[in-house]
Parts: C-alpha cells; structure tokens; sequence
C-alpha cells in the first residue's frame, strides 16, 4: 500500500502529462500538414475602441516591451493584435501554469509522498500549466490561417466585381471588408488594418507584405505584388484580380487532389495493420488446430 502512495503521483502526473503532450502534437501536426507555418499593432477599424477598450498608454507599451519578441509575434499570428489581449493571454497563462503547478503538489501532499514526489509532481504540474495555452495558441493560429485563405478567393471576387462597377481601390477595399465582416472576421480584421495603413500612406505592397508577416498567409504578398505590377504598368487592376482568383482557386484544386491521393496510401498502414493478423489467424488458424489434434491422437495412440 505503501508503494501504491509513492508512485500513484507519479502514475496520475505521467498519464496527464502524455495526454496533453499527445494533444500538443497531434493539434501541431496537423496545423503543419494543413499549412505551411511560417509589430505590435491594434487591429484598424473606423473606431479603434469597440476592438480595444483600452487607451495605449506608455504604460502599456512598457509592459508589453517586457514580453519576448517571438511570443508577441506569436500572439499577432493567432489574432491578439493589441496590447490589451496579448497581456489577457500572457495573464492568463501564467495563471494556468500557477494553478496546475499547485493542483499538482496538492494531490501529492494528499497522497502523503515523499518531498521527492513532491516535487516531481509539482514539475509536471509547471510543464502541464505551461502546455496547455501553448497548444490552444498553436491550434488557433492554425484555425486563423485557415479561415483567411479559405475566404481569400471570395474576398477578390468582390474585390474585383467592385473595381470593375467604378469603385477606386481603398472605396472597394473597405466595402469588402465590412461585407466580409459576418463570414471571416479574421480576414476582415486584416483587411481593416491594411486600410488604415495606406491611409497614414503606407504604399500597397508594404501593407500586404507585413499583413502576410502578421499571419503567414503568402496571398497577401501575391496580391501586393500584383497591385504594384498594375500600378506600375498601367494593366487593367480587375482582370489581373480575376486572374490572381482563378490560380488561387486552381492551387487550392490542386492541393485537394494531392490530399486525396495522399490519403489513399495512408490507409494501406492501418488497413495492415488491422486485416493481417486477422488474415494470418484465419489462414493458419485451422491449420494448427489440426496439427495439434493430429499429435494428440499419435500421442494417444
């Protein structure tokens, strides 16, 4: 009984910890196959405080300085744009990785363990507190990216039916992200931000350059590229959108197709894995029955 106490932490602590990190890569994994995963600014609207209640005071700024550069583009990556929900998550995660820590040097206190339990228990408690919002964030930059791309070809057909009934480009840029607001407010959100950049002057190409450095969707920069091509040599802008549509939605076509045959060869593994020894006992099976009764009549005999 005594033993059961000593290890039954470790048992508990290990088993949780392999969960959680089963889930942190299976959710990574599969970001990495559906994407390829590749500063500091609030996320641009017509009026910036029903997206960020708070001012951005240098108090602020200060606080978030503390926080490494990575993190923070990791934050951007997954949609915490502003100040005000990158210091909510990075709150929130110190506090997860408090309360497990302790939840998990509680249970091994009830246990009555020895201190080297306890400390054990109380470090897979930190790695557990420590993993969980890292795999959540991982698991919603994925789901982000995913929602701007499947939504980017939509976004240029309305972009290029506005251009062409006589909208300027920023009239017809705005007018599709506030319609794009209820269907991808990811994609909206950028392209709020993308706005207000090329109203403080920012040209275009810069603009989707860092929007595709914020959230690692290269069509951005593909659409950048082509609207300093048309503004350079003086190309029709709406063709050239209609254009840069078809070949996204020809890739993505293309991406389906390569999954599909990709899957076909996956399932020989588990379909192995599964029907040969069934197979093997089914052929066999009967032979060694027979072998074995065949002995214990020669035996009696």
């Amino acid at each position: 009984m005594e033993t059961f106490v000593i290890i039954h932490p470790f048992i508990t602590g290990g088993a949780t910890l392999l969960a959680v990190v089963g889930f942190g890569l299976v959710a990574r994994a599969r970001a990495q196959r559906k994407l390829a995963i590749t500063t500091n600014i609030p996320a641009a609207s017509t009026a910036l405080e029903s997206i960020d209640p708070w001012a951005f005071t240098d108090q602020q700024r200060g606080l978030i300085a503390l926080l490494p550069k990575s993190l923070r583009h990791t934050l951007t990556s997954a949609g915490f744009v502003t100040p005000n929900s990158q210091l909510k998550f990075f709150a929130i995660h110190a506090l997860i990785l408090v309360l497990a820590t302790f939840s998990c040097f509680g249970l091994a206190i009830n246990f009555n363990s020895s201190p080297m339990a306890i400390f054990l228990a109380g470090c897979m408690g930190a790695i557990i507190g420590w993993w969980l919002p890292r795999s959540w964030l991982e698991w919603r930059i994925a789901k982000r990216r995913i929602e701007i791309i499947s939504e980017f070809p939509v976004m240029l057909d309305l972009l290029q039916i506005s251009v062409q009934g006589g909208m300027s480009l920023p009239t017809a840029w705005e007018t599709v992200s506030n319609t794009l607001e209820s269907a991808s407010d990811a994609l909206a959100q950028e392209m709020r931000w993308i706005d207000l950049e090329v109203g403080f002057g920012v040209r275009w190409g810069q603009s989707l350059m860092a929007a595709t450095e914020r959230t690692g969707v290269t069509q951005f920069r593909s659409l950048g590229s082509l609207l300093e091509q048309t503004e350079r040599f003086g190309t029709g802008m709406s063709q050239m959108i209609q254009v840069l549509c078809d070949s996204l939605r020809h890739e993505e076509i293309q991406g389906l197709e390569e999954r599909a045959h990709q899957a076909s060869v996956k399932m020989l593994i588990p379909l192995a894995a599964m029907m040969l020894p069934a197979t093997i006992l089914l052929i066999f099976g009967p032979i060694v029955l027979m072998m074995v009764e065949a002995l214990q009549k020669s035996t009696a005999d």
